[in-house]
């Protein structure tokens, strides 16, 4: 793929700036990892955006299925396609996931360039939001895992798990997202009531720990709960790293 350098006058930008690969392993994830991401950068002209460079492959192996079931790790196509976006000029990639995170150390060892860790910038933003107890809506594998948990834990917060019903819940939306870009009335409106309860409970805020989850974030602030989401978490980091004047 082409450099190309800014001109100079009008049409300008920091020589210095990065170009963000994406690892797109959902499609409507992936979308709207890109909406948070566009939506950071103060421009006012298509150049001020920063250079992406996106492979969103569907078929990459599942997750999920891998560690609930032991199918094929999706781990070694994972570093190929860090690779090859690294070799097409990305000098940041990531991988808009959340549940790919629990296999991080197999795929981004070998990264030829920086990987932010969506896990570790999602519990870095409700950290700043001065959150104390901290509920979790994740994947069933996540959930399971405890990477959300421990995560949290080290950085001095406490983890409030929501129970199975609401788990069922969050994974219910999870599926109706992946296959349908939206979450089902009836699906929300157990959330909303789940959300209300762990407010009750003396939970401060919420994680967004699925990337399909993004559009739970206005029922959770009007539950009253800080919320940090992963995809946009995620966002935040990948700035830092290739537009660090503009963060």
């Amino acid at each position: 793929m082409p450099t190309i350098l800014p001109p100079g006058g009008a049409v300008d930008w920091p020589r210095d700036e990065g170009v963000l690969g994406v690892v797109g392993v959902a499609p409507w994830a992936t979308l709207d990892f890109l909406r948070a991401l566009y939506a950071r950068v103060p421009a006012t002209k298509d150049w001020h955006f920063p250079r992406v460079i996106a492979d969103i492959n569907t078929k990459l192996p599942s997750r999920g299925r891998h560690l609930e079931l032991g199918e094929t790790d999706p781990s070694p196509f994972i570093a190929q396609t860090i690779a090859e976006l690294a070799a097409q000029g990305a000098t940041v990639v990531v991988v808009p996931c959340n549940t790919a995170h629990l296999l991080y150390e197999r795929w981004a060892a070998s990264a030829v360039v920086p990987v932010p860790h969506i896990v570790q910038a999602t519990v870095a933003a409700v950290q700043r939001a001065g959150a104390r107890r901290v509920a979790t809506f994740t994947s069933a594998s996540l959930r399971r895992h405890g990477l959300f948990q421990r995560t949290l834990q080290d950085a001095g917060l406490q983890p409030v798990d929501g129970g199975d019903a609401l788990a069922a819940a969050v994974a219910a939306a999870i599926d109706e997202v992946k296959r349908q870009a939206r979450i089902e009335p009836a699906t929300l409106a157990t959330l909303r009531q789940g959300l209300q309860a762990l407010r009750r409970d003396g939970v401060d805020a919420l994680v967004l720990g699925c990337t399909e989850l993004t559009d739970l974030q206005p029922e959770a602030e009007a539950a009253g709960l800080r919320v940090a989401e992963s995809n946009a978490a995620l966002a935040q980091a990948a700035l830092e790293l290739i537009q660090p004047k503009n963060c």
